[in-house]
C-alpha cells in the first residue's frame, strides 16, 4: 500500500504505464504550487507561492518600501528580523515551497525512468522537459535566497535532490547547485523543441531560454547571458506598450493593470486566474497585498510603494511616472480587472474570489538583460539597440543612451530593469547578479538612509531550524 498524503515515484511510474497522461497531470500539480495558498506549508495569509516571494524579495532588495504596518503583515521582512531567526516561518515557507517543486519534479522524472532517460514520445519529452525546467528554476531560486554571496562558488550551501528516493542529503557547493540548475535547463531546452503550450503557465522553450539567461547572469557568464537573452528577443514577443504598462491621463483603465496575461503578448510566463479555476481569495493573494483597489491589506494600512531613491531616477518624460501616485504607491501600474467600473475607488475590489492574473516573466526583462550583458561584453552597439528598444516606448527622447560607455550602459540597463520591473520580483536577483549595495530611501519606515550589501546576512533567508534538526547530514546553518 502507498501512503495517501503524497505521491511516490512508484505510483507515478506504474500509473504512467497504464495512462501516459498521469505524468502530465502530476506536472500540472507542480504548476499549481506556483500560485496556490499553502504552497509553503503553512496556513498563513502570506503563503501563496511564487508571488509571496516576489513581494518579500522586492522589499529585501530595498526597492519596495513598506509604507504602512497595519495588521502586522510582512513587517518582519521590512524590519529585517525574520531573516535572522531560523525558527521564523518566513524562512520555512520559501524552503518548503521550492523543495516541494523539486520533489514533485523528481517524481515526474523518476516516473519516466530517471534523469538520463529521453522519452520516445513527444508528449513524454515535453512533460520531462517542463519538469526539468521547474526543478532547475527552483535550484536557481534557492541559490539566491538561502545563500548570502552567490559569487562564493566553493561554499557548501544547499542539499541537492535529483530523485524522489534521495533522503537527507548533505550540503553541496554553490557551484554544484548552479551546475544542476544549468544542466536541467539545458536539457529542458532540447526536450521542449517544438512544444506548443496550451496556456502561459506552461514553460515552453522561450521561457527556458529566459531562465537560462537569468542563470548565466547570476554566474556573471556574460557571453552566455547575452546569447540566451537574444534568443528570447528573436522569438518576436512585443514589448508592452505605454498604455499597457501605465494608467495614462484620460484612459479609462480598459487596458493595462498587468491583470490579464492573455491580452498582453509581452508576457511570456504567468497564470491565468479565474474564480472558477483557482478560487483565490484576495486576502491571501498578490493582489490583496499590492493592489490598493482590491478588497484587502494594501488598501487599509499596509501599502507598498517604490523606494524614493529609486523613484528619483525616472526622467521627466518617462510615462512610467504615471504608474505611481504622490505617495509612490503603484496605483497606475497594478489594478484588478474592473477597477475602472468602480471609478478606481480604493478598497472597492473583489472580496472573495479574484480573476486578476499573475505573471512571472515578460519580454522587457530580456531586452534589458541583453543590453546589460552585451555592455559587459563590450558590445556597445547591441547594448544600445536593446536598451533603446525599451526606452523608446517609455521616453520621449532616449538619445542620452548614445553617449554612454560600456560600463555605463551595463549600469543603466540594470537600473532600467529595476524601474521597469518594479513589483515584479526581479530586483533582488539583479542586486545579487551585480553584487550591489542598496540604500533605503527616505520613505521607508525602517532603516531609512541605511545601506546593505548584497551579501548581508539580513538580506538572505536562514535555513529553517527544523530542517537542520531533522536532516543530521546538513551540517548547520549557512
Amino acid at each position: 500500500m502507498y501512503p495517501t498524503e503524497t505521491l511516490s515515484a512508484e505510483q507515478v511510474s506504474e500509473a504512467a504505464e497504464i495512462n501516459p497522461d498521469v505524468s502530465a497531470g502530476t506536472l500540472l500539480g507542480i504548476y499549481e504550487n506556483l500560485y496556490r495558498r499553502g504552497s509553503g506549508g503553512t496556513d498563513s495569509q502570506e503563503d501563496f507561492g511564487i508571488t509571496t516571494q516576489y513581494i518579500q524579495l522586492d522589499m529585501m532588495s530595498a526597492d519596495m518600501a513598506h509604507l504602512g504596518k497595519s495588521y502586522n503583515r510582512q513587517t518582519q521582512i521590512s524590519e529585517l528580523t525574520a531573516t535572522l531567526d531560523p525558527d521564523n516561518a518566513y524562512n520555512y515557507r520559501g524552503w518548503r515551497f521550492l523543495y516541494r517543486i523539486i520533489n514533485l519534479s523528481n517524481l515526474v522524472i523518476d516516473g519516466a525512468g530517471g534523469n538520463d532517460v529521453v522519452p520516445e514520445t513527444e508528449t513524454g519529452r515535453f512533460t520531462i522537459g517542463q519538469a526539468k525546467a521547474l526543478r532547475g528554476y527552483a535550484y536557481y531560486f534557492l541559490a539566491h535566497i538561502y545563500v548570502n554571496d552567490i559569487s562564493d562558488l566553493s561554499k557548501e550551501v544547499l542539499p541537492i535532490y535529483t530523485s524522489a528516493n534521495d533522503l537527507d542529503m548533505p550540503k553541496s557547493t554553490l557551484q554544484e547547485v548552479f551546475d544542476v540548475a544549468l544542466n536541467d535547463l539545458l536539457e529542458a531546452e532540447t526536450l521542449l523543441e517544438g512544444f506548443n503550450r496550451d496556456a502561459k503557465i506552461e514553460i515552453n522553450q522561450d521561457v527556458v531560454r529566459g531562465l537560462l539567461a537569468r542563470l548565466y547572469g547570476a554566474m556573471n557568464n556574460w557571453p552566455k547571458t547575452e546569447e540566451y537573452a537574444k534568443k528570447v528577443i528573436d522569438a518576436g514577443y512585443p514589448i508592452m506598450t505605454a498604455d499597457e504598462v501605465a494608467l495614462l491621463p484620460g484612459e479609462d483603465g480598459s487596458v493595462g493593470g498587468f491583470n490579464d496575461i492573455n491580452s498582453i503578448p509581452g508576457v511570456l510566463w504567468g497564470i491565468d486566474i479565474t474564480p472558477q479555476g483557482q478560487g483565490l481569495a484576495s486576502l491571501f493573494s498578490w493582489w490583496g497585498f499590492m493592489d490598493a483597489y482590491s478588497y484587502s491589506y494594501a488598501a487599509v494600512g499596509n501599502p507598498k510603494g517604490m523606494d524614493a531613491g529609486l523613484y528619483s531616477n525616472f526622467r521627466e518624460d518617462d510615462i512610467r511616472l504615471y504608474q505611481f501616485n504622490s505617495a509612490l504607491r503603484p496605483l497606475g501600474k497594478f489594478y484588478y480587472k474592473g477597477a475602472e467600473l468602480n471609478g478606481f475607488g480604493l478598497f472597492s475590489g473583489p472580496q472573495v474570489n479574484i480573476d486578476s492574473d499573475s505573471h512571472y516573466m515578460r519580454i522587457a526583462e530580456m531586452y534589458l538583460l541583453h543590453a546589460e550583458a552585451a555592455a559587459e561584453n563590450g558590445n556597445v552597439n547591441a547594448a544600445r539597440t536593446s536598451l533603446k528598444a525599451l526606452l523608446d516606448l517609455r521616453l520621449d527622447d532616449s538619445s542620452y543612451v548614445d553617449a554612454l560607455s560600456a560600463d555605463q550602459l551595463a549600469e543603466e540597463a540594470a537600473l532600467q530593469a529595476r524601474l521597469e520591473l518594479w513589483g515584479e520580483g526581479q530586483s533582488y536577483f539583479i542586486m545579487k547578479r551585480r553584487r550591489e549595495t542598496r540604500t533605503r530611501g527616505s520613505n521607508w519606515l525602517d532603516f531609512a538612509g541605511q545601506s546593505f550589501s548584497h551579501d548581508d546576512e539580513k538580506l538572505t533567508y536562514e535555513i529553517p531550524q527544523n530542517e537542520i534538526l531533522f536532516n543530521t547530514n546538513l551540517g548547520g546553518q549557512n
